[in-house]
């Protein structure tokens, strides 16, 4: 719950004084995708696990992992694959903890569905970045875990006139987080691919913008209603070409990165 002050989509404008902040109960998602999400990057490391114990090998990643060569060879998955490999226990602790607060956090304004979208789409976009601009093998899932904290930033952004101080602090917040990584991964002592990240937060800001919630007050002309909060951009109709655009620059962009690998 939060006070709110409201603003009717439609119906008639009260010519009255403007009415006072009312309690509004902010929409909220059940969280399910994330949990998905988290499991299937812990099965994946358990695959990884035991592949290596019984050959000497990690064969998973072998065939996963974010490699140039194999890529411009035509292996293009390994752009998306590499997003559910670790290489490492300390790796996925990390990166299974920041999905388990950010994904959540996202998830219940998002929805499974946007979620889901923007999730891949930054993971992708973090491995195309990666591909292009770097040679050194990479995965992991920090470009998506990126493209998580762009939406979230986005959204905070666009609804910061309604969500007031909440936005405010949770932006800081967001800003802090998101400098203090990438800082991190810019001193070079970690193996930390800085493109991922960045490919990864630039997909998930500049997709969000287009797809992600927006929330506006709605107050039922009805008398004694309780005023609702609507989201004035659901992910129907042309949502959905903004989807398809973001995903048909990122083809063209890896296969620009081919023709230049070969």
């Amino acid at each position: 719950m939060t006070d709110l002050q409201p603003s009717p989509l439609d119906g008639p404008q009260a010519e009255a004084a403007p009415a006072p902040p009312v309690r509004v109960r902010l929409p909220a998602y059940p969280v399910r995708v994330t949990y998905f999400f988290l499991g299937l990057i812990i099965l994946t490391f358990i695959g990884q696990f035991i592949s290596e114990q019984l050959t000497g090998f990690d064969l998973v990643a072998a065939y996963g992992e974010k490699i140039n060569e194999f890529i411009a060879q035509g292996e293009v998955w390994r752009l998306l694959t590499s997003v559910f490999l670790h290489g490492g226990i300390l790796h996925l602790l990390f990166n299974a903890y920041a999905l388990y607060v950010i994904g959540r956090q996202v998830e219940t304004i998002y929805g499974p569905l946007r979620f889901s979208v923007v999730y891949l789409c930054a993971g992708l976009a973090g491995g195309v970045a990666s591909f292009l601009l770097t040679p050194a093998p990479s995965l992991g899932a920090s470009g998506a875990l990126f493209g998580l904290i762009g939406a979230e930033a986005v959204f905070l952004y666009r609804n910061r006139k309604l969500l007031g101080e909440r936005a405010r602090r949770g932006l800081q917040n967001i800003l802090f987080i998101a400098f203090i990584n990438l800082a991190i991964g810019l001193q070079g002592a970690f193996h930390i691919d800085n493109w991922a990240h960045i490919g990864g937060l630039v997909g998930g800001l500049s997709l969000s913008w287009f797809i992600g919630p927006l929330w506006a007050v709605y107050v039922d002309p009805i008398p004694g209603a309780q005023p609702t909060i609507e989201d004035q951009q659901p992910l129907t109709g042309a949502r959905w070409i903004a989807v398809v655009a973001f995903v048909l620059v990122i083809t063209m962009l890896t296969v620009a990165g081919i023709m230049v690998e070969r």
